[in-house]
């Protein structure tokens, strides 16, 4: 090949990836979800967004639509990002799934001025009915061992809620409703509570804050003769929560007071714990339980 050849055959090249860059088609990027909440309206936004770049066609020209079925709607340019578009689409009753593809229509501005039409479809979509999801909780804070409602639609039998990433006591009423008991852990904190079971995995629920409440203790104060015995009794305001609420019992005077570790049964909200008194001293029992106010209660063992 000659050099002229060899030129020429480059600016032929050349112009033809110009050519092709600046009759760019258009492309479309799918923003519809391919599962969707099922609603009771039973209408559901398709929406799309057209890049087109050829400096060539008419913007005002241009013109959306998603064919559904067979059914040609036309979508409507968002009024401020001009490559958004969007349509509403009914869902014929009986149906959980709808295929679907997007069609823009446009004019080519030609050497000649005049406009030539053009026409791009997208490739087939689908989207699906999703009969699960959950709503929201009847509370978003309150004490430990008080039970809470999950709001939602296509619950089961076999789902369970989880609080901070631990299983909790879990009650099925219907498919529209869930509850669980609020666990046995620390107050002031949120935690992160989630819906578990189904194909999709785990659904975030929300965040739940435990509130400090009162932790009962009968007597308040103690006085036990070394080798005699007495009794304490812990009470609460709601049903100890799965795997019962275990109560913290500390003492500054640990020769003078025998007492086996308490707990309070699960569904239960007292419990008798024995006290021994043993070598003479004066002191206190520090009690503590997780989501539970700190309770001294002074004791002389004589």
């Amino acid at each position: 090949m000659n050099q002229s050849k060899f030129r020429l055959t480059v600016f032929l090249a050349i112009l033809g990836i110009g050519f092709l860059s600046s009759c760019r088609q258009p492309t479309f990027i799918n923003l519809t979800s391919k599962n969707i909440s099922q609603n009771p309206s039973g209408i559901y936004t398709l929406q799309t967004e057209v890049d087109i770049q050829d400096r060539k066609v008419d913007p005002d020209s241009i013109s959306v639509a998603a064919v559904v079925g067979g059914e040609f709607i036309p979508m409507v340019k968002d009024p401020v990002n001009p490559m958004l578009w969007s349509c509403d689409y009914k869902l014929p009753l009986g149906f959980d799934e709808a295929t679907y593809y997007y069609q823009v229509n446009y004019k080519t501005k030609l050497n000649s001025g005049s406009l030539k039409p053009g026409e791009i479809k997208s490739d087939l979509q689908l989207f699906r009915l999703e009969n699960r999801y959950v709503g929201n909780l009847a509370s978003y804070r309150g004490p430990v061992g008080v039970e809470i409602a999950v709001q939602g639609r296509g619950l089961t039998k076999y789902d369970s809620i989880t609080f901070g990433g631990e299983k909790t006591q879990t009650r099925y009423l219907s498919e529209n409703e869930l509850r669980f008991t609020v666990p046995a852990l620390a107050s002031g904190i949120d935690y992160p509570v989630q819906l578990i079971g189904g194909p999709h995995g785990a659904l975030d629920i929300g965040n739940f804050r435990i509130d400090q409440s009162p932790l009962g203790v009968v007597p308040s104060s103690l006085e036990i003769a070394s080798g005699d015995s007495s009794t304490l009794l812990f009470k609460i305001d709601y049903d100890a929560p799965s795997g019962g609420l275990p109560i913290d019992v500390r003492t500054n005077i640990p020769d003078s007071v025998v007492m086996p570790e308490a707990n309070i049964a699960e569904g239960d909200r007292t419990v008798n714990i024995p006290i021994q008194g043993g070598a003479p001293g004066e002191g206190k029992l520090i009690i503590s339980a997780p989501g539970y106010d700190l309770i001294e209660v002074p004791v002389r063992v004589f």
